[in-house]
């Protein structure tokens, strides 16, 4: 028994460094964002009165941006 959670502890370690890695290449090779004066999500774009240098509106807007360059990433 001991021997199968030794096993899928290994496997958890073997998948979390692959995770970890890919997601080091995938932030490589995303350009960095800059501050436009309005939320980078495509699907969102509100502007940002007297904030220059924020982002986005909030996680959501975010993460939604982050998939969109992936795709964008993809597609090249």
């Amino acid at each position: 028994m001991s021997d199968i959670i030794d096993q899928a502890q290994l496997f958890e370690q073997i998948d979390l460094a692959q995770s970890l890695q890919a997601q080091r290449l995938s932030a490589q090779t995303l350009p960095p964002t800059a501050a436009a004066g309005y939320c980078l999500n495509r699907a969102c774009l509100e502007p940002f009165d007297g904030e220059p240098a924020r982002l986005y509106c909030g996680p959501a807007c975010a993460e939604a941006h982050h998939r969109q360059c992936q795709r964008g990433a993809r597609v090249r």
